[in-house]
């Protein structure tokens, strides 16, 4: 109940649990989830974030009428057509060469793409492309999905976080479509910073940085991405809850951004600008000495103020002890 209600709140968070119970009361017939996976990498998604939350696997298996296809074996593993009265949803992980090269008649997946509910793309690659996909390839994707008029969820990160993946499926299933940001991530995870809740956040203000990594203090001088990346990280750690990136002493590698790995030349560890950072260029380089510098201002600032009315006591009582009486009238 909890994963299924998780992207949910207030009256939304009812009105999705009244929902899902309706479903569960029809529960005979689970919608049909089009999995497109990515075995050319020996990476088995699914079998990947079942290891990291052993409720994922049963989650989607048992709400959810899983077909899983090799994306890159399409002779070998054609998908056939959802049963009848069923609106697929369509996951795509890997973005096959003749998906958007092809007839729409000879090919199924074009079919099922046209009359899907959503097409959830998965993992950053799938979503911006960069690594083992093309950007081009994922633009020529996108365009057929705006084509076909086939709504489109990002759920970008090296891998997605399971919990991503449950909670907008609960939302398709049971509340309808979530909110979307300007690259179609869905703000219930995506639209805050992990800066904004990362630990080393009092660091950042006060302008401690570590000088190495493991070293206190923030890891924005290591080339931190967390001031531009959109994601639960800081929130939800891996491991189980365990641990993250910058809680391991790394620092965030910015995997959910389009633009990963390179972040315009960047790379993974390039220092981000104060403007980019959201810190003022003039300050950025020099904030730990002018934090020291405005210290000492306010010191300076105290002692002065002190030694001003210490001063101006003294001359009080040098002129009360000079002072004549005032001279009386007969």
């Amino acid at each position: 109940m909890k994963w299924m209600v998780a992207s949910a709140s207030g009256m939304a968070g009812l009105q999705a649990m009244e929902n899902m119970a309706a479903a569960l009361a029809r529960g005979k017939n689970p919608p049909a989830l089009i999995w497109i996976n990515d075995h050319g990498t020996d990476v088995n998604l699914l079998a990947l974030l079942g290891n990291e939350v052993p409720e994922f696997l049963d989650l989607i298996q048992v709400h959810w009428n899983v077909m899983e296809h090799d994306g890159l074996m399409p002779t070998l593993h054609t998908p056939g057509p959802p049963p009848k009265n069923q609106v697929p949803i369509l996951v795509v992980e890997q973005i096959p060469p003749f998906l958007v090269k092809s007839d729409p008649a000879e090919n199924p997946l074009l079919k099922i793409l046209r009359t899907s509910k959503a097409v959830i793309q998965l993992g950053t690659d799938a979503c911006f492309g960069g690594m083992a996909i093309p950007p081009e390839r994922v633009a020529q994707f996108d365009l057929l999905c705006r084509e076909l008029k086939t709504p489109v969820i990002k759920l970008p990160g090296v891998p997605t976080p399971p919990h991503h993946v449950v909670g907008v499926l609960a939302h398709l299933e049971f509340f309808g479509f979530p909110r979307l940001d300007g690259h179609r991530r869905p703000l219930i995870f995506y639209g805050e910073t992990v800066c904004q809740h990362c630990e080393h956040q009092g660091d950042l203000q006060r302008g401690r940085f570590a000088k190495h990594y493991g070293g206190k203090g923030c890891l924005l001088n290591l080339g931190c991405k967390g001031p531009i990346t959109h994601n639960t990280c800081s929130k939800q750690h891996w491991n189980g809850g365990q641990n993250w990136c910058v809680g391991a002493g790394g620092p965030c590698t910015g995997c959910s951004e389009p633009g990963f790995p390179e972040h315009n030349g960047l790379g993974l560890f390039g220092k981000l600008s104060g403007s980019i950072a959201g810190v003022d260029p003039g300050v950025w380089g020099n904030i730990e000495r002018i934090g020291l510098g405005i210290l000492g201002l306010a010191a300076g600032g105290v002692l002065l103020q002190g030694l001003r009315k210490f001063f101006a006591g003294e001359g009080e009582n040098r002129s009360e002890g000079t002072m004549r009486p005032p001279r009386e009238e007969n």
